[in-house]
């Protein structure tokens, strides 16, 4: 790099941008995962620069552009979107960078007080601690982890299940941050002849090079002997196994709504008889989100679904679907914030839930088995801390479904029962699996496999849907459970514990496939001790900030 005191300010915002690029090229799914362990070289560099003093806006539109290269199809560029996704999606992205600056923040301070080196050890920690912080409250959006650029890097990837992909991102960041640290120590060297050989005979370089060989060999030789442990021909043979059907029927997102919803049920049911006749027995049906939309208050209030009971219990296996789910309150006093009265009828108080429900054929269907959706999509479920704000309430009753859905209030597993399957599925909904410690808690309750539905047909063939599916097999390997992803439009498919597809479907086609499916008890280490590290790395960042209150400013 060149001499720092010769940069101009135009150039050291190309610098810092470059980190963005390299973080948007390194997000699945474009296949280039090792570029994550160099991208924030550029920015840490145009950080460390003493003649520029507006850090803000360089980490801001580093971020911005990260964002953008990676999330840019949040705002749904289709003809029919609404107007308020659209607008939605562009604030998300104006909005977002500027979380980005608390980890740098944190190294900022850091560095001022404890000086530069200090401040790179220290990074990787603040950094988790950030991770980790925005995945919660209803303002949570870790989608852009920086662990999940790795999913395509299989024998690496595989240590999620130990912290988890905060595990991953701690690793990314401090084999950045001794990157830099080299480059440091290199640039230092006044010698001009021999200078390489020189600093590669230094002890300073060959610890840090040292460091930076395990930090990348240590994870693929643990992969290189998980992964043969969960080889999918061993399992089944190992395991009990049930028969799944996944059934992705294509329906226009933008119509299903409006349209007849029977006839929306009766494909489906097509489908199903279609893949049961081609291939036998089944023992679970799945439907994606939202399958059984908004008919009426009555149908969708009244669990028993007798409509598709008869045909269930004629078909023989169990169903999971998701639903528009309408609750009344018997006792209004006891109705959420989130509730609403029934038009034309006051007295009535109601809640909308995004719900998915397991329909067990009738021998076997001693209760209702249903998990209300808990984690919702800002802005476009609801608008967070709406409480807070009544006046939001309208802004997210656009143009599709049931608007303004209401929080699930108890994280279940769901029970299948049927002659041949009895078993506990957790049944995770759209973005819910994009938290880890939230799929991570489905398993703690003795989840034997997991099940993602989902609508991504709002984005079309753009990168989101993909992208949705990769973030799920880093949940299959962090829990080490086979994860049947079913959605409406794609992307649908069998993902091993190894994060490996069994068989992923085309998008946009009507279409239903199976597979056996091993039913597994083990539970990884990070089901066992969840976000150990989180707590340790955060523990760290207040430890170092309380030492700083008493320590004067490092030069």
């Amino acid at each position: 790099m060149n001499s720092k005191e010769s940069i101009s300010k135009k150039k050291i915002y190309l610098i810092g941008i470059l980190t963005g690029v390299l973080l948007a090229l390194s997000f699945p799914p474009i296949p280039l995962p090792l570029l994550s362990f160099v991208a924030l070289v550029p920015l840490l560099y145009a950080l460390d620069l003493k003649q520029y003093k507006k850090p803000f806006l360089l980490i801001y539109l580093t971020f911005f552009i990260y964002h953008g290269g990676a999330n840019w199809w949040i705002s749904s560029w289709r003809s029919e979107t609404d107007p308020f996704l659209m607008i939605s999606g562009f604030a998300v992205w104006l909005v977002h960078p500027f979380f980005f600056y608390i980890p740098f923040g944190f190294f900022l301070y850091f560095k001022r007080k404890f000086g530069l080196n200090t401040a790179l050890w220290l990074l990787p920690f603040a950094w988790v601690g950030f991770e980790w912080f925005h995945s919660l409250g209803e303002l949570a959006y870790p989608w852009l982890t920086v662990g999940y650029t790795q999913i395509y890097n299989r024998l690496w990837v595989q240590a999620a299940d130990i912290s988890g992909v905060w595990g991953l991102s701690f690793l990314i960041i401090l084999i950045n941050a001794i990157l830099y640290k080299l480059i440091l120590k290199f640039n230092s060297l006044q010698e001009e002849k021999n200078k390489f050989k020189i600093f590669i005979s230094q002890k300073k370089t060959i610890g840090l090079s040292s460091a930076l060989f395990l930090l990348i060999i240590v994870p693929m030789i643990y992969g290189g002997i998980r992964i043969p442990r969960f080889e999918h021909s061993k399992l089944l043979k190992e395991n009990k196994t049930i028969r799944v059907g996944i059934i992705q029927p294509n329906i226009d997102p933008w119509k299903k709504w409006e349209s007849n919803v029977i006839r929306q049920i009766r494909k489906h049911k097509l489908i199903s008889d279609s893949l049961r006749h081609s291939v036998g027995k089944l023992d679970l049906v799945i439907w994606s989100e939202t399958a059984i939309p908004f008919l009426n208050f009555e149908f969708n209030s009244d669990h028993k679904f007798s409509y598709i009971q008869d045909w269930i219990d004629s078909s023989d296996f169990s169903l999971l679907t998701g639903f528009a789910d309408i609750y009344f309150y018997k006792d209004p006093k006891k109705a959420s914030e989130s509730a609403k009265p029934l038009l034309g009828d006051s007295s009535r108080i109601y809640d909308s839930y995004n719900s998915a429900i397991v329909i067990n054929p009738t021998p076997y269907n001693t209760g209702t088995e249903i998990y209300r959706k808990m984690k919702l999509t800002p802005f476009g479920e609801r608008v967070p801390y709406e409480e807070l704000f009544q006046f939001a309430k309208k802004w997210v009753e656009w143009g599709v479904g049931i608007s303004s859905w209401a929080f699930g209030q108890k994280q279940s597993v769901l029970q299948i029962k049927n002659d041949r399957a009895d078993t506990k599925i957790g049944s995770i909904i759209c973005i819910e699996s994009i938290y880890p410690v939230f799929v991570r808690n489905f398993v703690s309750l003795d989840a034997n496999i997991l099940t993602v539905i989902t609508n991504d047909g709002w984005y079309d063939f753009t990168v989101g849907p993909e992208q949705h599916y990769q973030i799920a097999c880093m949940r299959a390997i962090e829990t080490r459970r086979y994860i049947a992803r079913c959605a409406n439009t794609g992307v649908s498919g069998f993902i091993t514990p190894t994060g490996n597809s069994l068989y992923k479907a085309p998008q946009y086609i009507p279409i239903g496939f199976t597979a056996s499916v091993p039913l597994l008890n083990e539970k990884s280490f990070y089901v066992k001790y969840g976000d150990w590290l989180v707590y340790f790395c955060s523990g760290i960042s207040v430890l170092f900030l309380f030492i700083s209150f008493f320590r004067k400013s490092y030069n």
